[in-house]
């Protein structure tokens, strides 16, 4: 095998490791899409999951894709949380999607516009079931071209 041919692959090999590694603390996500027409003020999306482990810290993100179309540089969201013990709490949450000067902050495909949010980090109290439910708090009934809402949890890296 060749230097250049043996670099390359070692390369590769790099990379897909690399890009294994990233999701190797994802405990739980899930991403909803949202209708062609809108993201409807009533359309609340729901994610549930178990945790066992009340000692390491997690990071908890909230996704979302819009296209380059959405008429807004921010979005608003309620987040409804419900704890194993039973505890429920709603924050008003807002997210910037776009400097003053227009230029989208998340990472940019073509059309679409992916953003990722940290929302929360730190150790939960209690083992069980946790739901995290996330409604659009625009002023708009149907909020147009958000493609995509989602949830995520991955342990938090102790070198953070």
């Amino acid at each position: 095998m060749g230097k250049t041919r043996r670099n390359s692959l070692l390369l590769i090999m790099g990379l897909c490791l690399t890009f294994a590694s990233c999701d190797s603390n994802m405990i739980y996500e899930e991403n909803f899409e949202v209708d062609s027409d809108g993201w409807r003020a009533d359309d609340i999306k729901t994610f549930t999951f178990d945790i066992e482990d009340t000692i390491s810290p997690f990071n908890f993100w909230i996704n979302f894709r819009t296209s380059t179309d959405y008429p807004y540089s921010n979005l608003f969201m309620f987040l409804y949380s419900e704890y194993p013990d039973g505890y429920e709490s709603k924050d008003t949450l807002q997210f910037i999607l776009a400097a003053p000067n227009g230029e989208w902050q998340g990472e940019s495909s073509g059309t679409v516009v992916e953003n990722r949010f940290l929302v929360s980090q730190g150790p939960l109290k209690k083992t069980g079931s946790y739901t995290f439910k996330l409604q659009q708090a625009m002023r708009d009934e149907v909020l147009p071209e958000i493609l995509d809402v989602g949830f995520r949890v991955e342990l938090m890296e102790l070198n953070q």
